[in-house]
C-alpha cells in the first residue's frame, strides 16, 4: 500500500508531492522500520503484561514513565527483584535517601545491574575511608554515577592520591568533588597534570593552584588550549601570577569563553562603556563579567533610570552588578526614596555603601534608628519577601 502510493504520487501529483514520494522511496526502510518500534513502545506501554521485567522494575520501583523505562531498560537484564533490591539496599545502608537514589538511577539506570558487594561496597568503603559523610558520598555519586564505573585501584585511588598531593587535606579534595565530581572521574594524568604544569610554567604557586582545584574544578575541565589563551591573556592584562585575583581572573575567562566576554561586553558598550572601562570593572571584579547579559541589562538600566547614577558608576563599582535586583537594590532604594521624601535624611547616601551593608547594618543605619522604624521595615520586608 506504501508503496503503490508513493508510485501513485509520483505519476500525477505535482513537482513538490513528487521529490517527497521519492524521499519516502528512498528512506521508506528505516521510515518503516521506526514506525515498527514506535508500536512496539506503544503496544507495550498499553499492555503492561507484556512489559520485561527491568521495565516494570523501573516504572514501579524507580518512578521512570513508560517511555524512558523502556529505552533505560535495553542494558539491565535482570529477571527477578534481587539484584536492583540489593543495589537499593546497599545505597540506603550508606544513608543514600529514596531521593538520592532513584535521582542517581534516572542518570544511570545500569548501576541497578551492579554486584553491590563487589562493586559498589569496595567504593563506598573507600570514600568513606577518606572522610566522606554519607552526604559527601550522595552528592558525587548522583553528579557523576559514571565514578561507579571506574577501577578502584587503577583510578579512583590514584586520582584521589593525586589530589591528595596538590591539596592540603583530604577535606579540601571532597570539597573539590563536591564541587565537580567528574575531577575523580577524568584520568588525572591526562587531564589535571597539564593544567597545573602550565600554571606552575606561568610562575603561579601551589597555594593558588590548590586554591584553583578547590574551589574552581570546572575549570580545569575545559580545552587545555582553552585554559592556556585565558591565563595568557590574564597575565597580559599585568596580573601578578602570586595573587588570588590571578586565578580568579583565569577561573572566569576559562568558564567565560570568548563568545561570552564578547555577549556581555557589548552590553556594557551599549551603556557608554570603553573597552578600557570593561577591563576596569573586570580588574575590581571578574566575576561581573559572568552575569547574565539580561542582568547586566536590568541593573544597568535600575542604577541609571532609577538611581540617576552614570553608567560608568559601575564600572567602579561592579559589585553592585551581583546583587538580586529583587531581594536587595530594590528594596533597599525603596528606603533610601522613602527617607529622602520625607526629609528623614538630608542628602543621598554612597550609593555603594548603601546595598553593600551587610543586613544588620543596613537596618541599624536605615531602618531602626528612625521613628517611621515600622513603616520602614514593612516597606523594605514587603519589597524584598513578597511571600511574607
Amino acid at each position: 500500500m506504501f508503496y503503490f502510493l508513493c508510485k501513485t504520487i509520483l505519476r500525477h501529483g505535482s513537482g513538490r508531492q513528487a521529490s517527497a514520494a521519492k524521499l519516502l522511496l528512498k528512506h521508506k526502510h528505516n521510515l518503516l522500520q521506526n514506525l515498527f518500534m514506535n508500536a512496539r513502545c506503544v503496544s507495550s506501554e498499553a499492555n503492561p503484561s507484556q512489559q520485561s521485567f527491568p521495565v516494570s522494575y523501573l516504572i514501579d520501583k524507580c518512578g521512570f514513565s513508560p517511555g524512558s523505562a523502556l529505552s533505560a531498560s535495553k542494558r539491565l537484564t535482570f529477571e527477578s527483584p534481587d539484584q536492583p533490591d540489593a543495589v537499593i539496599h546497599m545505597f540506603k545502608r550508606y544513608g543514600f535517601s529514596d531521593a538520592d537514589i532513584f535521582r542517581l538511577i534516572k542518570r544511570h539506570p545500569r548501576v541497578l545491574s551492579c554486584n553491590p558487594d563487589k562493586t559498589l561496597l569496595p567504593r563506598l568503603e573507600f570514600f568513606y575511608s577518606k572522610g566522606m559523610s554519607n552526604t559527601d558520598i550522595a552528592h558525587i555519586l548522583c553528579g557523576c554515577p559514571l565514578l561507579l564505573g571506574r577501577s578502584l585501584e587503577n583510578h579512583i585511588t590514584p586520582n584521589f592520591n593525586l589530589l591528595s598531593d596538590l591539596l592540603p587535606s583530604d577535606n579540601k579534595v571532597i570539597a573539590a568533588a563536591r564541587n565537580d565530581p567528574f575531577i575523580l572521574f577524568r584520568h588525572g594524568d591526562r587531564y589535571l597534570k597539564p593544567f597545573i604544569t602550565l600554571l606552575q610554567d606561568h610562575g603561579v604557586p601551589r597555594t593558588q593552584i590548590a586554591s584553583l582545584i578547590c574551589n574552581w574544578p570546572r575549570s580545569i575541565g575545559v580545552c587545555l588550549n582553552h585554559f592556556r589563551k585565558c591565563v595568557e591573556k590574564v597575565r597580559e592584562m599585568g596580573y601578578d601570577p602570586y595573587s588570588a585575583e590571578f586565578t580568579r581572573s583565569v577561573v572566569v575567562l576559562s568558564q567565560l569563553g570568548k563568545a561570552g566576554w564578547e555577549r556581555r561586553s557589548a552590553v556594557y558598550k551599549s551603556w557608554g562603556w570603553s573597552e578600557k572601562d570593561i577591563l576596569v570593572a573586570f580588574r575590581k571584579n571578574p566575576w561581573s563579567l559572568m552575569t547574565s547579559e539580561n542582568k547586566i541589562m536590568a541593573v544597568m538600566k535600575f542604577f541609571v533610570e532609577k538611581m540617576e547614577c552614570e553608567s560608568l558608576y559601575l564600572a567602579e563599582h561592579p559589585n553592585l552588578l551581583m546583587y538580586s535586583l529583587e531581594k536587595r537594590l530594590i528594596p533597599r532604594a525603596l528606603v533610601l526614596h522613602f527617607l529622602l521624601r520625607n526629609k528623614l535624611i538630608a542628602k543621598k547616601p554612597n550609593l555603594n555603601t548603601l546595598f553593600v551593608y551587610s543586613e544588620k547594618l543596613f537596618l541599624e543605619k536605615f531602618v531602626n534608628c528612625f521613628d517611621e522604624a515600622p513603616q520602614l521595615l514593612k516597606l523594605y520586608r514587603d519589597q524584598s519577601d513578597p511571600a511574607k
